[in-house]
């Protein structure tokens, strides 16, 4: 694992990624698996610079963070079962260390928790997906319990809040 960082992980995680969403064979799952993994993924890299931690580590979380639930078409406890299979993935294709897998595993398995305050890296993915789910479309309304997290994400992120 000494040359891991020699190597684009990022791209060869998301090229892992985008050919096994480009094989769901229903149109609809597959446009929101690419969409929807893309975007929580370039959230991940911004949050993760801004809070000074690994934006890769972020990355690949990002890209991962719902894996399960586009293969399986299922979001029944998709943050716990993705999570199992994201170390799966990783264990597999060799990417991470040890301490890398458990980090992302953990955000994974946590993404979906609003109301609690987790790992740093947990923290990232929860507001990423957040952001992508609840913000990327101004005429969704936000959930009540969604709205403490928006709010300290704008503020954190210098942004107006909406009305």
């Amino acid at each position: 694992m000494g040359n891991m960082h020699l190597i684009d992980r990022v791209s060869i995680c998301k090229s892992f990624v985008f050919e096994r969403f480009n094989g769901i064979p229903d149109q609809k799952w597959r446009t929101r698996a690419i969409y929807h993994s893309h975007a929580v993924s370039l959230l991940c890299v911004l949050l993760a610079r801004k809070r000074c931690l690994d934006p890769e580590i972020a990355t690949i979380a990002g890209l991962l963070h719902d894996f399960y639930a586009y293969e399986q078409m299922d979001y029944t406890d998709h943050a716990h079962r993705g999570a199992v299979r994201a170390g799966e993935v990783l264990e597999e294709q060799g990417w991470t260390t040890e301490e890398e897998k458990a980090q992302i595993m953990s955000a994974i398995y946590h993404h979906d928790d609003l109301m609690t305050e987790d790992d740093p890296m947990d923290e990232i993915l929860k507001d990423a997906d957040l952001i992508d789910n609840s913000m990327s479309n101004p005429s969704r309304a936000v959930r009540p319990d969604q709205v403490p997290r928006i709010v300290k994400i704008c503020r954190e992120l210098g942004l107006p809040l909406r009305e």
